[in-house]
């Protein structure tokens, strides 16, 4: 996830690193080229389109073929007893998000981050899981039968560590 200083501080690196090249570009014209690759005009396009408040929300992008999308991240989520079955959620910030009584059955969770996630009765049967971050989630009350993390059942992971504690 980003945030407008973080695309500020990719023309840095981008400066730098041409630098290292013995290339040298003014840190606008890093701002540009950073600009052309969120496919914008320029940097005056790119900072009217994050706002004058862009640098305090949290900005993500996914690339679709060979072009890259902005998407900002305002809304927190506090989802209860809703069908999500089947869902895709690909590049996801899910960071801090509390679900209760869910239908996931058959959703795709790809890239995504999901630390601090907080998930009670929630049906996540013959879901799969690739490339996430799961560091402080909490699963309580969890149906999960044919879910899959990163091509392994979670009941082979479940059951490893169920035996894991009793060694």
């Amino acid at each position: 996830m980003l945030r407008t200083h973080g695309i500020k501080g990719m023309a840095k690196a981008l400066r730098q690193a041409l630098r290292d090249r013995n290339i040298d570009l003014s840190h606008s014209d890093c701002l540009e080229l950073i600009a052309k690759q969120f496919n914008m005009r320029d940097w005056n396009a790119l900072s009217a389109a994050l706002g004058q408040d862009g640098a305090e929300k949290p900005l993500s992008f996914s690339i679709s073929g060979e072009e890259m999308k902005l998407h900002r991240m305002t809304e927190r989520l506090d989802v209860n007893d809703t069908d999500l079955s089947g869902s895709r959620f690909n590049d996801a910030n899910l960071s801090g998000t509390s679900f209760n009584q869910i239908n996931f059955s058959g959703a795709r969770f790809n890239d995504s981050n999901m630390s601090g996630w907080f998930v009670n009765d929630v049906n996540l049967s013959g879901s799969r899981f690739q490339n996430i971050n799961l560091s402080g989630v909490a699963f309580s009350n969890c149906s999960m039968p044919g879910a899959m993390l990163d091509g392994v059942p979670l009941e082979e992971i479940v059951e490893a560590y169920r035996k894991s504690q009793l060694a």
